[in-house]
């Protein structure tokens, strides 16, 4: 029996990791795959809770969560703490 191998980009998550085994393929890492490879399981594109927000929006977002966060930090820091804190 053929062993079905998927390309994908490292690190990999344990959620996709459990994705991509349960439907058997075998990972290796996405630099390794040939040119003409086309992946047959492409992830979905996850929109980032924080697009489109002004550091106020992102504030009172992390402020509604409960999430502490430096007054003084900027957009970047706050957007990833926003984006981090709904993939948990």
């Amino acid at each position: 029996m053929d062993e079905k191998v998927v390309y994908e980009k490292h690190p990999v998550t344990a959620e996709r990791k459990a994705e991509l085994r349960q439907k058997g393929y075998k990972i290796i890492d996405a630099r390794f795959a040939p040119d003409d490879y086309e992946h047959p399981e492409p992830m979905a594109k996850v929109e980032r809770p924080s697009k489109g927000l002004n550091v106020d929006q992102i504030k009172a977002a992390l402020t509604a969560k409960g999430i502490d966060f430096d007054a003084s930090a900027n957009k970047p820091v706050l957007a990833e703490l926003l984006d981090k804190a709904d993939q948990e």
